[in-house]
């Protein structure tokens, strides 16, 4: 674990937000079904030890263990420095110490049964080519975890339930929720509850775009389509929902004022990554509009080729006619310089072009080795 990850963390527990927003649907035991989550969040050492379950909670409801999964794509270390030196390359100075801070990030998604670290590797390939960055850095896949029901309630592990190093699960005596292991005194049945299992899904990514030399940029409204975009990439329900992100944590709500005190740090953190990109984007105002463009546009590299070729002849023209009409020299000339101006920007573009050409075709071997892997 790098050092550069922070301590400090939400501390939502990943079951609790599942049954107030949503975050991964749950899925019964037998059934198919599921609605599609992209909940992104700062990478800290709290997330990371939860998705390594390294903190000693045990929020399994199943022994299928044999079903989760990890992949590691990058080094931590490796990927941000070979993210600063692309950094420093178009920027040319070094990346800023926030942006180094939060360079990693998860997104929990919900997934279905049937599906595997394939399928997620395959979306974040086209949510790459789509809105640039999301650089795929490992991915845990966890099929074990969920929640149980039983008269109409809900039973959270360490929230309401908890399984004991005797294999068996004990609830509190006032069927409340429990903050120490000797708060779970009443064993119970588990045969009698119906198992309900949130399978998903921890990737760790960075927004970071080498074709562009910094972040890729997420407005909200693209962080709308990008869920909607996972919905129709996993074939999973999709519905309007909001960005929250969730992990597991040593810590449960303890009442509304508790809810409130999160939002309020998830409203301060979101406003100072606001901060962050907005000194980003005045430092790079000027190549915005062009590296958008190139972007979007890049399918249409054969055509802007095309077009430097009739510049090209529109400009030989040009010429002809200013040594044959005297009279329109001066016009002319200035003709000839646009032209030239045009030529010149094209060739950038050409240029940057195959550039590109050149950053795709290390992601295209670099996921040829991940797969070989």
């Amino acid at each position: 674990m790098p050092v550069f990850l922070s301590k400090l963390s939400r501390k939502i527990k990943f079951n609790l937000i599942c049954d107030f927003f949503g975050a991964t649907a749950p899925y019964h035991i037998g059934e198919n079904m599921g609605k599609a989550s992209f909940s992104v969040e700062k990478l800290t050492q709290i997330s990371q030890s939860h998705i390594n379950r390294e903190n000693g909670l045990n929020y399994k409801v199943v022994d299928n263990s044999n079903t989760n999964s990890f992949n590691k794509y990058y080094e931590y270390d490796e990927f941000l420095q070979k993210a600063q030196t692309r950094y420093k390359e178009h920027v040319k100075q070094n990346m800023q110490k926030s942006a180094v801070e939060n360079i990693f990030q998860e997104a929990i998604i919900s997934i279905d049964m049937h599906h595997n670290s394939n399928d997620i590797l395959d979306l974040f390939f086209e949510l790459k080519q789509e809105f640039g960055g999301h650089e795929l850095i490992n991915l845990t896949i966890h099929k074990d975890e969920g929640y149980f029901t039983k008269n109409n309630k809900d039973f959270y592990p360490h929230k309401n339930i908890l399984k004991k190093d005797d294999n068996n699960w004990y609830i509190t005596k006032d069927g409340l929720n429990g903050k120490k292991d000797e708060d779970f005194s009443i064993k119970v049945d588990i045969s009698e509850f119906s198992t309900i299992l949130t399978p998903h899904a921890h990737a760790i990514f960075s927004m970071f775009d080498f074709s562009l030399g910094r972040n890729a940029r997420m407005q909200k409204k693209d962080m709308m389509e990008r869920l909607k975009f996972v919905a129709i990439n996993l074939k999973m329900d999709y519905a309007p929902q909001k960005i929250y992100s969730a992990i597991n944590s040593d810590n449960t709500f303890e009442n509304e004022e508790d809810l409130k005190g999160f939002d309020n740090q998830i409203y301060l953190q979101n406003k100072n990554l606001s901060y962050i990109n907005n000194q980003v984007a005045k430092k790079e105002l000027e190549l915005e509009e062009l590296n958008s463009k190139l972007t979007k546009q890049y399918y249409i590299l054969n055509d802007i080729i095309d077009k430097v070729t009739k510049k090209e002849s529109e400009l030989n023209d040009l010429i002809v006619q200013v040594l044959t009409k005297n009279d329109t020299l001066d016009s002319l000339s200035q003709d000839i310089y646009i032209k030239n101006e045009t030529i010149n920007n094209l060739s950038l573009i050409i240029r940057q072009k195959e550039f590109k050409l050149d950053e795709i075709d290390n992601q295209i071997y670099t996921k040829t080795q991940s797969i070989a892997m």
